[in-house]
């Protein structure tokens, strides 16, 4: 009798804590992420293997509000709005027929985006879960600006250009972009957490006005983050 009573006591403790460590389908929290992206335009068409090779990355930010909502055990859905700081940078020597350039040419843009992320959640004990996600977003072109410094060559020295958002041959870039999100985190029981998140554009960016061949322009960003959810 002693040991059932032992053997009882250890079964409910062990499914007690893996309660704890289950997000159930009717879970909701809400949270907040802040970081660093790392983010390039990549070109396909002409002349893009020059292009993609002289192409850096630019460095910025992001910042999402989020909300999760359990649909299973350890499953669930994860809508946010987030603020993105995304563009790129292109730097080298450029023939420009007879002369040639050295320089930096450096777009950044601001955009609004709502991503819609599943998320499954592993569990590891006490300390937290492992937490994989993925799943589409559309965003908004809101502002942008793009910085041209030229060091050697004709007309040396920098300009700032305000970017804009359309399908007009006046614009610079698309007002809207599609694509999906992959990411890779880790949660503490505490609430606070980090990982990294991988947005492949598909949208094209080039406006329709000024697409002359077949050449395309989609966002690629690579971001790191700190988050806190309740």
């Amino acid at each position: 009798m002693k040991k059932l009573m032992i053997g009882a006591a250890a079964l409910l403790f062990t499914t007690g804590a893996f309660a704890q460590n289950t997000m159930s389908g009717s879970s909701a929290r809400f949270g907040l992420k802040a970081g660093v992206n790392l983010s390039r335009l990549y070109y396909s068409g002409t002349n893009s293997g020059i292009i993609n090779n002289n192409t850096k990355d630019n460095v910025g930010f992001n910042v999402t509000g989020y909300g999760d909502f359990g649909v299973a055990n350890n499953f669930f859905i994860q809508p946010g709005i987030s603020l993105q700081n995304k563009g790129t940078k292109i730097e080298g020597t450029f023939d420009l027929g007879e002369n040639s350039v050295t320089g930096t040419n450096t777009t950044n843009v601001m955009a609004i985006e709502v991503p819609i992320n599943a998320v499954y959640r592993i569990p590891t004990g006490d300390a937290g879960a492992v937490l994989i996600s993925a799943g589409p977003y559309v965003g908004f072109n809101i502002s942008g600006k793009s910085k041209v410094d030229v060091t050697s060559g004709d007309n040396q020295g920098s300009s700032n250009t305000d970017l804009k958002f359309g399908n007009s041959k006046d614009d610079n870039l698309s007002s809207t972009d599609f694509g999906a999100n992959f990411g890779l985190g880790y949660r503490l029981n505490s609430g606070l957490g980090f990982g990294a998140n991988y947005g492949l554009g598909l949208t094209n960016l080039v406006p329709k006005d000024n697409r002359t061949d077949n050449g395309k322009l989609t966002n690629r960003v690579l971001g790191f983050y700190l988050s806190y959810s309740l």
